[in-house]
């Protein structure tokens, strides 16, 4: 293995880091609700969250490439691929909550001024979790983000709640 080859390896580990932490600073900064809630539902029930995840999620995966790779080319391999992509999706954003809950316990001084970096600092740390050989990837890299789509869920599921009780106490 030449240098160009080690370097190859390290910058495309590098960027696919840089990609979830930008889809997790991402999900803060578009949907902070629903991320707040995914990250309280981390402290109360994470257990619980990934365990929904893994039955919401797994099946939508699983057929969503079984689909992309028996369909022939054109328009049902590519709603097999958006199948298999929501979960992803869902589970990038609600595990938003999950690096914001890490932010949280890692207090500086500046949060007040600039609580983005809180967000950030969850972020990176977790994203470093997953780089441990065979662990990092195959076991907690797939549980954080089968547990975001739970928390995602779980959090789409409490603002519907709330939306409807706000109504109801409107009318």
């Amino acid at each position: 293995m030449i240098f160009a080859d080690v370097l190859k390896y390290v910058f495309l580990v590098l960027g696919a880091l840089l990609v979830f932490i930008s889809y997790w600073l991402a999900a803060a900064a578009l949907v902070p609700g629903l991320v707040d809630h995914a990250r309280e539902e981390y402290g109360v029930r994470p257990i619980r969250i990934t365990i929904l995840g893994l039955v919401m999620g797994l099946p939508l995966v699983i057929a969503g490439l079984g689909i992309a790779k028996v369909a022939p080319a054109g328009g049902v391999k590519l709603i097999g691929a958006a199948l298999a992509a929501i979960p992803l999706l869902m589970g990038l954003v609600g595990s938003a909550g999950l690096s914001e809950r890490i932010g949280h316990g890692l207090v500086h001084g500046d949060d007040a001024r600039s609580p983005w970096r809180r967000s950030l600092r969850g972020a990176v740390v977790l994203s470093v979790t997953f780089l441990l050989p065979f662990v990092g990837w195959f076991a907690v890299m797939p549980l954080v983000l089968f547990s975001g789509v739970g928390a995602s869920l779980l959090a789409l599921s409490a603002r519907r709640r709330a939306r409807r009780i706000a109504i109801a106490s409107q009318s």
